[in-house]
């Protein structure tokens, strides 16, 4: 997700700069429009910059992104500007097979051929160790890990 959000933010970087060597060439920021992308180019690059930032990884701890209830796996994923989430999509912990972890990526395969896929502000690692705490003995038997 770091390596997502570098990429992001360079983009959105370069598009401020545009408009900036627009406004100084241009008379364009006497147009109300061009005021109004100007703020939304304020609004966006100030959410994509927070999303670089230790606080952002503060705020959105594990714990809120994978949640477990007796017989089901809660997933929920970051969308849209700042912290707002999307979810929770659920899976049935007996029916996954196969759990995937990468740098900032869960992957989880079920038997019912569902594919779920969450990015995540963590590293492998933790990831891994989170999965490997909230899972009992015998799920992790019956799961494979990669």
């Amino acid at each position: 997700m770091d390596a997502v959000n570098k990429k992001i933010a360079i983009a959105i970087s370069l598009i401020g700069l545009v408009l900036i060597i627009l406004m100084i060439s241009t008379e364009l920021l006497e147009s109300m429009w061009f005021k109004a992308l100007f703020g939304l180019w304020v609004f966006v690059f100030c959410s994509s910059v927070y999303r670089l930032t230790p606080l952002f990884k503060s705020r959105n701890r594990l714990e809120d992104f994978i949640q477990r209830d007796a017989q089901h796996l809660l997933l929920f994923s970051l969308m849209g500007f700042f912290d707002k989430k999307h979810g929770p999509d659920w899976l049935v912990i007996e029916s996954i097979e196969r759990i995937t972890t990468k740098d900032d990526e869960l992957i989880i395969y079920s038997n019912n051929e569902r594919q779920m896929s969450v990015s995540l502000p963590v590293k492998k690692a933790e990831l891994d160790s989170f999965i490997k705490r909230i899972l009992t003995d015998s799920e992790k038997q019956n799961i494979t890990f990669s």
